[in-house]
């Protein structure tokens, strides 16, 4: 599965989309995969630190990486595939 992000998001619209609440799913190097929510709808993002910049991903993607991370994938991948996602806009 390639991952990408559907967007680039601004902070404010980050906001707008987790003003129900955020969860941070996960940390790795440069990186934060986050979900929240706004009434009933869910939304899954990407930080990147070295940028401060935010990105949105599907369901799926988010599932993936989460399933990667805490069932013991390999730091280097998980980190290229993150890597990916915030290229795929730029």
């Amino acid at each position: 599965m390639e991952m990408k992000a559907l967007k680039e998001i601004t902070v404010e619209e980050y906001m707008d989309l987790a003003q129900n609440g955020a969860r941070t799913l996960f940390e790795i190097g440069d990186y934060r995969v986050v979900d929240g929510l706004k009434d009933e709808e869910q939304s899954f993002f990407v930080k990147d630190f070295t940028t401060d910049k935010w990105y949105l991903i599907d369901m799926a993607t988010c599932y993936e990486l989460v399933t990667a991370f805490h069932c013991g994938g390999h730091k280097p991948y998980i980190e290229d595939c993150l890597n990916n996602i915030v290229c795929s806009v730029n």
